[in-house]
């Protein structure tokens, strides 16, 4: 059983608390819960904005959109580039988003407002935007209050009259580029398609020509500067000329064909021979000093020609491998000193002396070629040096010659480039070429863009859908009452017992034919009606309560309300009777001390409530042990056991039929049993009475007063094992409320068992748990 403190209950948001917050979690069931709670308010928002949507779409006025569409020159310096790494055409975006804004530009609209006489078009001067439509509003409304007139003022001036034109003609205007081409779209919107697609034609038409006449421009413009520019530049590159061609006849210096000097080019051949001589000389060198060491036998048989197309030396030389052949067929058969041996040894030398020979006679003419060289190349060498003491002193006068050469040819290009400029400027100007051109013109559209009902109707749709959902999470987000067990368990701590709907008496069955008014008719219903909706709940309830009655002892419950009027006499009523009737002895007590209603009932009509008033005259005696009851035979829940100690209490009405009353200690015999001296007794006397009744009764139900009003409630709650709180009006008690009530009781440590909802409508609690 678990107590709670209600002084320190209070309310918090999920956003303090931190370590509950982290515990929850919404489940798709939550969200199908939620969705089927607010069916009605979605289903009327969504419902609402699609009617909404054909509403402004049968209502509003239609309209067309005309484009034509112009591509612009691709050939222009201005609107392509080069990559200089990977010389790809680079499209500027930059210019090309120029000649959109040029389009949509104020001297275009104007041109074609004067053209086509716009300034006189009420579809356009009527045409008003937010701000402009808000500010006529505001005064409008304030010419209510100051008495002035709400007529707008019409334009006094024509630039007046132009601007306000130019204002709704260019909100009409749209211009974009077509992905990443050249070609620009020109739209224009009105409500006449054939106005629309005339509007567009004559907007490209104004910019055509607008280009057409700025290129003119500029090129008269330019012709003149480039014609000044064209004298001086001429006059600079002749001088420059002049000057160089008077400094080279000044120094002799003689250009040639490849635009080099006389004595260059002869420096160069002489170079050339000098290399030559030299590279002919350490030919002939290298071929004399590989034969002499061929001669000497200081190296092998070297590849040269003069001795590889000597036929004497080859002859001699197959000669040679013969007679070594043949001297080793003669060595193998014949020993050493053999005359044959001899013999063709001797003759294998003679060969060998002959081939010496003829490589002497070579070595000759080797040398005779290295002195032929070395003399050539001397006298290389000689001019070589002659030449280049020619020329050293004109080598100043070169490097100048050539600085004037340089300045002279840069004029020279400069004025051949400003001529190109000047010729192509001078045909610009008699020939202008415009920079676009028209590719599609518009015609009048079939199709209406505004409003489009395949675009509203599904937007105003999902836009209510989206209401709705808002509307409906605010309302559960505002919505504080205290009606959900899961809320109260969630912020308050304080778990459910059940809810108990609203009692519907059944007229058709039993409680058909009995004389009692309509109000004391819930205060019998499970005798009456033991399987209705009312009773089931409750019963439900009492399953819950049995859970913590203890196997061998008694338990006293007490039954309290926030405020009056909320059923908690009904519900304590109700619950002895089914302990009562289940064979169980139980006592009810009435401690509601205000309003009293059970002992009232008891003192009037005990036999139609049920119940019986019991003496508490045993008050000072000493604890009687609890009889076994004794029941009724063939009597079901109603014939159930009275004890009899309860029938020395008071004599049990044999006419009360097959009901068995519930005792009842009414507020009259509590404030009798009290002393007369003492304004608050009954407190100790019911206190006293709880102690040693709860020897005799299994099950003891108080009924008290509401305690947000009640300090006897408070007081009596500690008497009790534990009590339950009874919610009679939970769509109006919020949790602020109940916590504010419940911290009433200060730091009294109560035993709260849970909180029943009485006059509940079970299908919204089955959707809101």
């Amino acid at each position: 059983m678990g107590f709670h403190e209600f002084g320190n209950i209070e309310t918090v948001s999920h956003l303090e608390k931190k370590d509950v917050s982290k515990k929850e979690y919404i489940s798709f069931r939550d969200i199908f819960n939620f969705l089927k709670r607010n069916m009605i308010v979605i289903a009327a928002c969504t419902a609402t904005g699609a009617v909404l949507g054909g509403i402004y779409v049968l209502n509003s006025k239609s309209t067309y959109m005309a484009t034509t569409r112009l591509v612009m020159d691709p050939e222009q310096g201005r609107i392509v580039s080069q990559d200089a790494a990977t010389g790809t055409v680079i499209i500027e975006a930059a210019e090309i988003a120029s000649q959109v804004e040029i389009v949509k530009s104020e001297a275009i609209a104007q041109a074609v407002i004067h053209k086509l006489g716009l300034t006189e078009d009420p579809e356009i001067i009527n045409s008003r935007s937010l701000k402009s439509a808000l500010k006529g509003f505001v005064t409008s409304v304030a010419g209510i209050f100051t008495g002035g007139t709400d007529e707008e003022e019409e334009p006094t001036t024509d630039e007046e009259l132009m601007r306000r034109t130019m204002g709704g003609f260019l909100s009409r205007v749209s211009v974009r580029r077509v992905g990443q081409s050249y070609v620009l779209e020109i739209g224009y919107t009105s409500g006449d398609p054939e106005k629309a697609a005339k509007t567009a034609n004559a907007l490209a038409e104004a910019y055509i020509r607008n280009g057409l006449n700025d290129r003119a421009d500029a090129a008269k413009r330019g012709a003149s500067w480039l014609e000044s520019r064209l004298i001086e530049v001429g006059r600079k590159a002749r001088e420059a000329a002049l000057a160089a061609e008077e400094y080279r006849n000044k120094h002799d210096i003689t250009a040639m064909a490849n635009s080099s000097t006389l004595d260059q080019q002869q420096l160069a051949e002489v170079s050339s021979q000098m290399l030559a001589a030299r590279a002919a000389t350490a030919a002939e060198s290298a071929k004399l000093t590989t034969l002499t060491r061929l001669i000497e036998g200081k190296s092998a048989d070297g590849n040269m020609d003069e001795i590889a197309n000597n036929p004497q030396i080859q002859k001699l030389r197959d000669d040679i491998r013969l007679a070594e052949t043949k001297l080793e067929n003669l060595k193998s058969r014949y020993n050493d000193g053999n005359p044959a041996i001899i013999a063709a040894q001797d003759e294998i030398a003679r060969m060998k002396a002959a081939i010496n020979g003829e490589l002497r006679q070579i070595e000759a003419i080797y040398r005779s070629n290295v002195e032929t060289a070395r003399t050539r190349e001397q006298l290389a060498e000689e001019q070589f040096t002659n030449a280049t003491e020619k020329g050293a002193d004109k080598n100043i006068a070169r490097v100048e010659l050539s600085e004037m050469e340089s300045r002279a040819n840069t004029y020279r290009r400069l004025y051949e480039s400003i001529l190109q400029q000047y010729v192509g400027t001078m045909q610009t100007q008699s020939f202008p070429l415009g920079k676009a051109r028209v590719v599609t013109a518009a015609t009048a559209p079939f199709g209406r863009i505004w409003p489009k009902p395949s675009i509203i109707l599904p937007f105003a749709t999902v836009l209510g859908f989206a209401g709705g959902l808002m509307a409906s999470i605010l309302r559960s987000g505002l919505d504080r009452r205290a009606g959900s067990g899961e809320r109260l368990q969630r912020e308050l701590g304080i778990t459910s017992l059940g809810s108990i709907p609203v009692y519907r008496p059944q007229l058709d069955g039993g409680n058909a034919g009995k004389p009692l008014p309509t109000t004391m008719l819930p205060l019998r219903s499970v005798l009456d009606m033991p399987y209705s909706r009312f009773s089931e709940a409750l019963r439900s309830v009492k399953n819950s309560l049995d859970s913590i009655i203890p196997a061998n002892g008694s338990i006293v419950i007490g039954v309290t309300s926030v405020g009056p009027g909320e059923g908690k006499t009904t519900i304590a009523t109700n619950l002895a009777q089914l302990y009562q009737n289940e064979g169980q002895s139980v006592l009810l007590v009435d401690a509601d001390f205000i309003g009293s209603r059970l002992s009232r009932l008891a003192a009037s009509a005990a036999k139609d409530v049920a119940v019986r008033p019991v003496e508490l005259s045993f008050l000072g005696e000493q604890p009687v042990v609890l009889q076994p009851s004794r029941s009724s035979a063939g009597k079901g829940i109603r014939g159930a056991a009275v004890s009899e100690l309860d029938r020395n209490d008071v004599d049990v009405d044999e006419d009360a039929g097959d009901t068995n009353p519930v005792p009842l200690v009414t507020v009259e015999q509590a404030k009798l049993a009290s002393a007369a001296n003492q304004r608050y007794g009954h407190l100790t006397t019911l206190k006293e009475a709880i102690a040693k009744m709860r020897r005799r009764y299994k099950v003891i139900i108080v009924d008290m007063s509401g305690f947000e009003d009640s300090a006897d409630t408070r007081a009596i709650c500690t008497y009790v094992d534990g009590i339950i709180l009874v919610l009679g009006n939970s769509n109006k008690m919020t949790i602020e409320r109940l916590a504010d009530a419940l911290s009433a009781f200060g730091k009294s440590r109560i035993a709260l068992l849970g909180v029943i909802s009485n006059r509940s409508d079970a299908r919204r609690r089955h959707a809101a748990g």
